[in-house]
């Protein structure tokens, strides 16, 4: 099981996520051009719900070394809640701008539903929709609809995928998207994470994520750090670090 969040999961099959290139016009909000995936420092969104009756709690820092344009950073905080049923909701609040300058704020809405469960059926599959809401413009940005699937290979290997598309408000333009994932379990606590992702839009900058998790305190805490980069240019640099706990229950 991918543990690390990433649903909100350093998880939407993350591209599941870059920050805003360009805090106004970047299609996919705060999170990247094309991936407006909240919850997540990735693109990932994993076919996969939370325990039932359960709450889950993130934060994420990311810092976005973009060379000689300048650095950027985000915060991001994001809460998810399921109960009986195969579905779960969430909302997120955070803020995102140039280092050593004040942040524009932001919120995202999400929800989840699965037709199969990994646990159950060996393999997850559903849908997963949200909007992001950017506070300093007040306007909607984006709307998104991934299909996630997720497939247990073995006892140690997890495999992900997401085909989807997602609008922007702002340029009233549609685009497609895509996020491949890997995870991997090499000790009882560590895992290893590895993302690739691409968008319509530009499809020549495919983008990377590799990060190891680590749990403790009985899978109740999970502690995230990963790095990413634009493969074909090489442009910038991410550094993602998380924290999730799963101790809410209702």
């Amino acid at each position: 099981m991918l543990r690390h969040k990433l649903s909100l999961g350093i998880a939407a099959l993350g591209a599941a996520v870059t920050l805003a290139m360009n805090p106004v016009a970047a299609a996919g909000g705060p999170f990247g051009k094309g991936f407006p995936i909240p919850g997540d420092g990735y693109r990932l969104i994993e076919a996969e719900l939370i325990d039932r009756r359960t709450g889950r709690f993130e934060l994420w820092q990311q810092h976005h070394d973009k060379r000689s344009i300048g650095d950027e950073m985000a915060t991001f905080a994001n809460l998810n809640l399921r109960r009986a049923g195969n579905w779960q909701a969430g909302m997120g609040l955070g803020s995102y701008g140039e280092e050593g300058e004040d942040g524009a704020a932001f919120a995202n809405v999400q929800a989840k539903q699965m037709w199969r469960e990994p646990h159950r059926d060996g393999y997850g599959l559903g849908w997963a929709a949200g909007m992001h809401y950017d506070y300093s413009n007040e306007r909607r940005h984006d709307h998104y609809l991934v299909i996630p699937a997720t497939v247990r290979w073995g006892e140690r290997t997890t495999l992900h995928a997401n085909l989807g598309a997602t609008h922007n408000n702002q340029t009233d333009d549609t685009e497609g998207l895509w996020a491949l994932g890997m995870d991997f379990r090499f000790t009882e606590r560590w895992d290893v994470i590895l993302q690739l992702s691409d968008n319509t839009e530009d499809d020549t900058n495919i983008d990377g994520i590799a990060g190891i998790s680590r749990s403790i305190f009985n899978d109740l805490v999970q502690l995230d750090l990963a790095y990413g980069r634009e493969f074909t240019s090489g442009a910038h640099d991410e550094y993602y670090f998380g924290i999730r706990f799963d101790a809410i229950r209702f």
